[in-house]
């Protein structure tokens, strides 16, 4: 999703640090990296925090690593500044304050045997994306038609390439090829699988050639490791499966 030109009134540090959270929040989430895509969030906020300061003032806090805005004072500052749009000063100061406080307070902070990781990190991710989209809104000089698009692109969920009928994860692209399966499959069951399940999960029916062919052809290229009956996702599956994950969310 190209933000860059929606984003050009604004100066060019503050708006890369925009489009940079934020793309790296969304692709966290989509390879399901709980934490991290609320860390990334949080990280989104703060280049939020420098855009209401920017808004409000013509200046805003380096971003050199070390300098950090503000959070109160500048969320004061901004819900009190009658100049600004009624969006700037309600929704979207109270938004950022939900997302740092998802990162700062709740992330990877659940104890006991119940994990809200997932749920914290669609919360925070529907955030930032509403965000996003109300700065283009305001910010933008292109064509209604064009943001219009945009908008209605942020609108959309991020369906899950892979869905779970009581318990069995199945692939929801059809046209996926068996080997891309089954690193998907191995990523989403935490790295490794008895043979015959990651079969019968791919729906994949002739179980020699899944050895000979399928497994064996992934083992060869040092995507997996296949022990006995067991398959294991090696670093380089695991990159591969994150990319596919993201590529099918965003296509």
């Amino acid at each position: 999703m190209k933000l860059d030109k929606h984003l050009a009134s604004l100066p060019s540090e503050l708006s890369e640090a925009l489009e940079r959270t934020f793309s790296a929040a969304i692709d966290h989430f989509l390879k399901q990296e709980w934490d991290d895509a609320q860390v990334d969030g949080g990280r989104f906020a703060e280049a939020v925090l420098r855009y209401l300061q920017w808004r409000q003032k013509g200046s805003f806090t380096p971003i050199d690593g070390r300098s950090k805005p503000h959070r109160k004072s500048t969320i004061n500052k901004v819900t009190q500044d009658s100049e600004l749009p009624d969006s700037l000063r309600t929704q979207v100061a109270q938004s950022v304050e939900l997302i740092m406080d998802f990162r700062n307070n709740r992330n990877s902070a659940h104890l006991g045997d119940i994990d809200a990781n997932r749920l914290d990190a669609i919360t925070v991710i529907q955030l930032v994306q509403w965000i996003m989209g109300e700065i283009v809104r305001l910010e933008t000089q292109a064509t209604p038609a064009e943001v219009q698009l945009l908008i209605d692109d942020l609108a959309q969920p991020y369906v899950p390439l892979v869905q779970y009928v009581e318990d069995t994860p199945t692939v929801l692209d059809p046209e996926m090829e068996a080997a891309d399966k089954a690193l998907v499959l191995l990523y989403e069951a935490g790295g490794s699988s008895t043979v015959a399940r990651l079969r019968e999960w791919a729906e994949y029916a002739n179980s020699s050639r899944w050895r000979k062919s399928v497994l064996a052809g992934l083992a060869k290229e040092k995507m997996i490791q296949v022990r006995s009956d067991n398959v294991h996702l090696l670093h380089p599956g695991h990159a591969r499966a994150q990319k596919l994950l993201v590529q099918h969310a965003k296509r």
